[in-house]
């Protein structure tokens, strides 16, 4: 009975967090009608593995090492509609729910993950560039 405690414990923990900042998810289908807008700033959360195994990423989108948000999230702009997505299929869950609410924390207010993150976009046929 204890483990049994211990892990629902344990999963409530982690899954909180993406619940009481009420992220917000935006859908491959918004994310491609708003792709190019000055207004959009898209960060790809994907593991730094991921990423190098990977050759290519949506448009526009800057990786960002999110183990170490303190290092890069000060040239973020706060103005911007900020979109992350990952390597995760779940709607905020995963590590983009994880940074999304390390920026709504730190005082962004227009900040969403990816709906399906990665797979989902890359799985649509939806447009993706070179990873430089």
């Amino acid at each position: 009975m204890k483990h049994v405690v211990l892990a629902v414990f344990f999963l409530l923990t982690q899954l909180l967090p993406a619940f009481a900042a009420d992220i917000q998810v935006m859908s491959k289908e918004q994310l491609k009608a708003k792709l190019g807008s000055p207004d959009m700033f898209i960060l790809d959360a994907r593991s730094e593995t991921q990423w190098e195994s990977s050759q290519f990423k949506i448009p526009g989108a800057h990786w960002i090492p999110k183990d170490n948000t303190d290092q890069w999230v000060a040239s973020l702009p706060k103005n911007k509609t900020l979109l992350v997505y990952c390597a995760c299929t779940g709607n905020g869950l995963g590590a983009s729910g994880r940074v999304a609410q390390e920026l709504i924390d730190k005082g962004f207010t227009k900040v969403y993950a990816l709906d399906g993150g990665w797979k989902a976009w890359q799985g649509s046929g939806y447009p993706v560039e070179a990873r430089k």
